[in-house]
């Protein structure tokens, strides 16, 4: 009896260290995509700034609800090098849509299409919109699925680029 009682504290105590050592935060999927403007955008690109990463497509009603906040967001945040925001449209409308779409709404941040939906898989996105909230290492701090509480992200924001 004695025997298993210490087992298990030691089970116990090594199952706490592993839970305290790991990492936090899981690293963002490697990509690299092409932006409209033909600049090569991958995760090398997140390093030092927090991103906002919303993946969506013109035709997606939850998408289009939320893109005036994210443009808002993009023009609070607009003097803060430390941020950005990298919008990745899924292939479910052609380029063609999505440089429309861009053009009409005026998108003030870097968008890219993501053709064989490759981002898209890596960071395991399902239904749309979903965006991530990355720190300045790189690391996924939230995901968000479907359209966000804006003010919570903006309180989000603000924490991480504090750090």
């Amino acid at each position: 009896m004695k025997k298993i009682l210490i087992i298990a504290a030691v089970v116990l105590v090594g199952s706490l260290l592993a839970y305290v050592l790991m990492p936090k935060y899981r690293p963002t999927p490697a990509f690299s995509l092409q932006s409209l403007q033909g600049k090569t955008v991958s995760n090398a690109d997140l390093q030092g700034k927090v991103t906002f990463i919303n993946f969506w497509f013109p035709s997606c009603p939850g998408c289009v609800s939320e893109m005036p906040k994210i443009i808002k967001m993009a023009g609070d945040y607009r003097n803060n090098p430390q941020f950005q925001i990298l919008g990745i449209a899924q292939p479910v409308d052609p380029i063609e849509s999505v440089h429309r779409y861009v053009a009409e709404y005026g998108l003030p941040f870097t968008v890219m299409y993501d053709p064989e939906a490759k981002a898209g898989k890596a960071f395991e996105t399902y239904v749309y919109p979903t965006s991530f909230l990355v720190n300045k290492k790189g690391e996924i701090l939230k995901t968000y699925v479907g359209e966000p509480d804006f003010n919570l992200v903006y309180r989000e924001i603000d924490a991480a680029l504090a750090k």
